[in-house]
């Protein structure tokens, strides 16, 4: 979750697209192989460090989550969350070349340079076997005013993240769209804005306040539209969605 819409969430009320995505997640890294106990996983752009959290299997003892926009209390109340999470907001602590699995969940779209931060952050911290893990925003044209109170620069076209990511020596091993099912929505909020103009923007996922029924209900389907959608890459066929997510290799 983006810090800008923390303030609004509890444990007990998680967005479903927050749960989807985490589940989604996990599965594409467990498909691809299982993280060792000694590997070092690194969190860039980490939130409020939910995702990894959820990401990575219980035999990982200690994660480096990052981010620059992280307050001193909110590091020391995330770390009694997520005790195995080491929280920061400066790079000085991390570990050269020390890592496994970096993880940029939802990080590059505010980024100005992501090209430049990319091949920064993994030729800094990337060991020589490490896998890239990322997600962002899928579609220009799909930008919106909440893309602008997130302070996203852009989103992103499934060619043109693999580009990026193959430019910064990466090697791309798996790659997709997530949620299909709420590409419509988007497109309709989107239209709605340009042709009605632009009120104030609620929280985002931050605002989600349902009970439990609705949100296992929601998160129930947009699972089978995530599934749905990674059964389909697997016998190569590209189908849409929201997010863009992509699985890669250092390139030798």
């Amino acid at each position: 979750m983006d810090l800008r819409e923390t303030e609004q969430t509890t444990a007990s009320r998680r967005h479903p697209w927050e749960l989807a995505r985490s589940k989604a997640l996990r599965e594409i890294i467990l498909s691809y192989g299982t993280l060792g106990a000694e590997d070092r996983v690194l969190d860039l752009g980490c939130g409020d460090g939910f995702l990894i959290d959820a990401l990575c299997p219980p035999s990982i003892a200690a994660i480096d989550a990052l981010d620059i926009h992280l307050t001193d209390e909110q590091m020391v109340s995330f770390s009694v969350a997520r005790p195995r999470l080491q929280f920061s907001n400066t790079t000085s602590l991390l570990v050269d070349k020390g890592y496994q699995l970096i993880t940029l969940f939802d990080v590059l779209e505010h980024i100005e340079d992501d090209a430049a931060f990319l091949q920064e952050m993994v030729s800094r911290f990337a060991s020589r076997d490490a896998l890239i893990f990322c997600t962002v925003p899928a579609f220009n044209s799909l930008y919106s005013a909440h893309d602008s109170f997130l302070k996203h620069h852009r989103r992103y076209h499934l060619s043109g993240l693999t580009q990026l990511l193959e430019r910064s020596g990466l090697r791309v091993c798996h790659a997709g769209y997530l949620f299909a099912s709420l590409l419509p929505i988007r497109a309709l909020s989107v239209a709605l804005e340009k042709v009605f103009g632009v009120s104030e923007q609620a929280p985002g996922i931050g605002h989600w306040c349902h009970g439990p029924l609705l949100t296992s209900l929601v998160t129930a389907l947009l699972d089978f539209d995530n599934s749905l959608l990674r059964w389909l890459s697997r016998r190569g066929i590209t189908f849409p969605g929201l997010t863009v997510w992509a699985l890669c290799t250092i390139r030798r």
